[in-house]
């Protein structure tokens, strides 16, 4: 008889319990949770689901044939609640040039698995799903305000919103003048305003 070993998980996690058991066929199973029959529980395997924290207790499982039962040790399942995420660093506001690259960062904790998704102006961004978020060679189209929402399954958190100046350099304009003087010719390169 091999069986799940006992296990420690946050709320939300899929968990399925497993027995493995030999001898003459057919066999019964009926699983228990604390001293209850699990109706309907009658295989191998004991899904849960993504459980939540009423589904902690001391399961075991009965197994039958022909010539007798056998149960099963007990397994001890403990769910703790989700921790909600929470931002421990928000991205910060930068001002860049044009055509350079820039990274929006942000810090967060709380139950794993965490999901990132960045918005610019408060529209999700495609493909920006992690806690880092980068535009290679920034235009002045880029400039925006970036936020991002952190979630779990005990609920989501908003950055505040991070704004991204676009500086660009203005056209430097020169001229060529040519004038003569004292029978030879004057060149000048200057800047135009």
């Amino acid at each position: 008889l091999s069986l799940s070993p006992s296990q420690s998980v946050t709320a939300g996690t899929l968990v399925t319990l497993n027995v493995a058991a030999a001898g003459g066929q057919p066999l019964y199973y009926q699983w228990f949770k604390n001293g209850s029959n699990l109706t309907g529980q009658i295989f191998p395997a004991l899904p849960l689901g993504g459980v939540s924290t009423n589904a902690s207790g001391t399961y075991w499982v009965v197994i039958t044939n022909s010539f007798g039962g056998v149960t099963s040790g007990p397994v001890v399942l403990t769910v703790t609640p989700a921790v909600a995420p929470s931002i421990t660093a928000q991205p910060q506001s930068q001002t860049v040039r044009a055509g350079t690259n820039v990274t929006f960062t942000v810090g967060a904790s709380g139950s794993a698995p965490l999901g990132y998704q960045w918005r610019k102006n408060g529209a999700n961004i495609s493909g920006a799903t992690g806690a880092n978020y980068t535009i290679g060679s920034v235009q002045p189209v880029d400039a925006a305000g970036y936020s991002v929402v952190v979630t779990n399954s005990a609920g989501s958190v908003t950055s505040n919103v991070a704004t991204l100046t676009v500086t660009t350099i203005p056209p430097v304009r020169v001229a060529l003048r040519y004038w003569q003087a004292n029978d030879y010719p004057m060149y000048l390169w200057h800047y135009e305003d």
